[in-house]
């Protein structure tokens, strides 16, 4: 890893060292950056908050069809596939308690709530053609985002700006495939016109997977339209239909894992093999979102989104079978007051209220049946906020940003089939006060100097209160926290150039950490406290930009650097103490660079190294995955062919073709902590613009 640490900070200087040289070809700034995170509706420079931003473009810089690698190109954020289809997201370290899916992070699509009222969000549903950008938010954002340690994810949809005086539309057609039966393709139609916009998206991936029994299928439509009423009001809408199935190889242990990465988790003489039990997951969603911004006046503007969601879920796992019937309702709603005299302030009001109403089903599982042994709980979740924030510049080179927000969380559970029928049990957690303080110093126009306080509070999700197997824990406490921090951020060379770090420390209290029992079935607990202390750093580098020269027409690169030093403090499990151990699942070091390059008018090439350290995989910190060097690189052509617009590319992912496991089985008993990654997978695909 020293290596690595040389490399970032060699760069660095010889960023900074190229800053005296004046260069003329045309510059394409960084500091049009608009962050949208805490409101801020301003260049990044100007927010006093950790936030990183993924254009579409780089969503689709290094994949297809899949946003995994963008957003580990994130300093502070890892984002895992333990089969095709099963996305994980952690931000800062907040994979404790997420086994799979995107727990303790809130997910936003535009101004509507795309997370759901249990506390889960679906993002593998999402065609990565269909976003348009992401901001994301590290560390507690709960003065304005609700309850949540990890962080905040704020999407947007990829419709036409309605700000655009011009007319257009376009329809492009993309297809791929390549080793292990993977196949993606896409037909997106965009429309802009007068004062409404469309976006409509048919999207399809499959995969045979690179393990046994990892068969993934994703079919996605989704609909996107925009409309200006007036000069006052604009009204959004989405509309997603999805329907993703994939199945689930299972964890190995080290010698399975040695001796044949390939393989599904086997039998043994008391519990089936992932084959013999046709373990997957079976997702159908439809969700419905609409947003309405109305400008009261000249300072005042209020911006309100409905969203409902209704899924069908099942999970045959190895040791049980479970179904949910899941209806989600949410609504948020801010009023937002600006004025510019005696100087610039923003002062945000707003509620959110979300409910969600499950019908769950557990049973045995007989080779993909359930064995109609069957318990069933019918739960309903509620979650509450009221948020109020301000933003003042009482000078030119500070700015003051003040938030608060009370939350409030519970859960109401009755089994009305199977033992033990004890009828209806309320859950409910205590209201918490989240405040959130921060200030930015400007000593110079390029430079930024940060601070915030910012408190962290996260009730237990609904898959851990009642996991999979049917168990009830009803005794699991809320998470919480302060975050603290410090970071700067330099924008130079006429915008070219953009270098952000951050020095944090998060204090987290009754820890909730996910436990796997003998017959593999998974529960949490409350362990005690983690003392997390990190380091974060990104450099974006734009060398080149000279849209007519002959030879190199673009030249870009980007670095992003964590170092983590997360530990338990007070942390006993099973009357074990763990006091002083590495934090389970969380890599001390991760290195990011990427470079992009257009040459010759026609040509691209885009090479891609992630790195990342030795991971515990157990509390006890006995077990650690491997560090190792993902390379992944897309080389392509773009120009026009009977006057349409062509992009032929080749991809590689995982060029070096390395051994190593994407998403680990924390605790796992047995064991079985490993899920391996594809091997060396070359793709070859087209894009078509009509």
């Amino acid at each position: 890893m020293m290596k690595i640490y040389i490399l970032f900070f060699t760069f660095i200087l010889l960023a900074f060292q190229a800053l005296a040289q004046e260069k003329k070809d045309s510059v394409a700034s960084m500091e049009s950056i608009v962050i949208r995170g805490y409101e801020s509706n301003a260049k990044r420079m100007q927010v006093p908050a950790a936030i990183s931003t993924i254009s579409k473009a780089e969503l689709q810089q290094f994949s297809s069809y899949s946003i995994l690698p963008a957003f580990n190109a994130v300093a502070g954020v890892r984002m895992e596939e333990r089969s095709p289809g099963s996305y994980r997201l952690s931000i800062r370290g907040s994979l404790l308690r997420s086994p799979f899916g995107v727990r303790n992070v809130k997910v936003y699509m535009d101004d509507m709530i795309f997370t759901d009222a249990g506390g889960n969000a679906y993002l593998n549903l999402l065609d990565v053609n269909s976003i348009g950008g992401a901001e994301v938010i590290k560390g507690p954002a709960g003065s304005i985002y609700g309850a949540g340690t990890g962080g905040a994810l704020l999407l947007s949809g990829a419709s036409l700006s309605l700000d655009s005086p011009k007319d257009t539309s376009m329809l492009n057609v993309k297809a791929s495939g390549g080793r292990f039966g993977t196949f993606n393709e896409s037909v997106q139609y965009q429309l802009k016109q007068g004062a409404y916009s469309i976006n409509a998206l048919q999207g399809h991936a499959q995969s045979d997977g690179f393990r046994d029994n990892s068969r993934m299928r994703k079919d996605n439509i989704q609909l996107g339209v925009k409309i200006r009423g007036t000069d006052q009001v604009t009204t959004e809408l989405l509309l997603l239909l999805a329907d993703l199935s994939y199945q689930t190889p299972g964890g190995l242990n080290i010698a399975q894992f040695n001796a044949n990465p390939r393989q599904s988790r086997p039998a043994t003489s008391t519990i089936p093999s992932a084959r013999d039990q046709r373990a997957g997951i079976f997702n159908k969603t439809a969700m419905l979102g609409i947003s309405n911004r109305f400008i009261l006046s000249d300072h005042w503007k209020t911006v309100t989104s409905f969203s409902t969601s209704i899924t069908g879920f099942k999970n045959p796992f190895i040791t049980n079978f479970e179904k949910r019937k899941e209806a989600n309702l949410g609504v948020r709603s801010k009023f937002v007051y600006e004025t510019k005299l005696p100087f610039p302030l923003q002062w945000v009001n707003g509620v959110e209220v979300q409910r969600g109403d499950y019908t769950i089903d557990s049973s045995g599982n007989n080779k993909g049946v359930s064995d109609g042994k069957m318990v069933r709980d019918l739960v309903v979740a509620r979650q509450q906020f009221l948020f109020s924030q301000l933003s003042v510049h009482p000078l030119a080179f500070i700015q003051v940003q003040a938030g608060i927000s009370v939350n409030s969380f519970n859960y109401a559970i009755e089994r009305t089939v199977g033992l033990p029928a004890s009828g209806k049990k309320n859950i409910a957690f205590d209201a918490q006060l989240l405040p959130r303080f921060a200030l930015t110093i400007h000593p110079f126009k390029a430079l930024a100097i940060y601070g915030q306080l910012s408190k962290g509070y996260s009730s237990p999700t609904l898959a851990e209160i009642r996991p999979s197997a049917g168990g009830l824990y009803a005794g699991l406490q809320a998470e919480y926290g302060l975050n603290k921090e410090l970071g700067v951020k330099l924008s130079a060379d006429q915008g070219r150039l953009f270098f952000g770090a951050t020095v944090f420390q998060f204090d987290l209290k009754d820890a909730i950490v996910r436990q796997v029992n003998s017959s593999g079935a998974e529960y949490f607990v409350n362990a005690g406290t983690a003392i997390q202390k990190g380091i974060e750093a990104e450099l974006s580098w734009l060398l080149i930009n000279r849209p007519n020269a002959r030879f190199i027409q673009l030249l870009k690169m980007t670095h992003a650097l964590t170092i983590n030093d997360f530990r338990f403090g007070t942390y006993t499990v099973a009357n074990i103490s763990h006091a002083g151990k590495k934090m389970t699942g969380v890599p001390q070091d991760v290195y990011n660079f990427s470079v992009q390059a257009s040459f010759f008018q026609h040509y691209f090439c885009n090479i891609n190294l992630n790195y990342a350290g030795k991971i515990p995989l157990n509390d006890a910190n006995t077990f650690y995955a491997q560090a190792y060097r993902l390379w992944q690189g897309k080389l392509g052509w773009k120009g026009a062919v009977a006057k349409k617009q062509v992009e032929l590319f080749v991809l590689v992912d995982n060029m070096g073709d390395a051994v190593y496991s994407l998403g680990n089985d924390i605790n796992a008993f047995g064991g079985r902590f490993y899920n391996p990654a594809a091997a060396r997978n070359l793709q070859v695909g087209c894009s078509l613009i009509l």
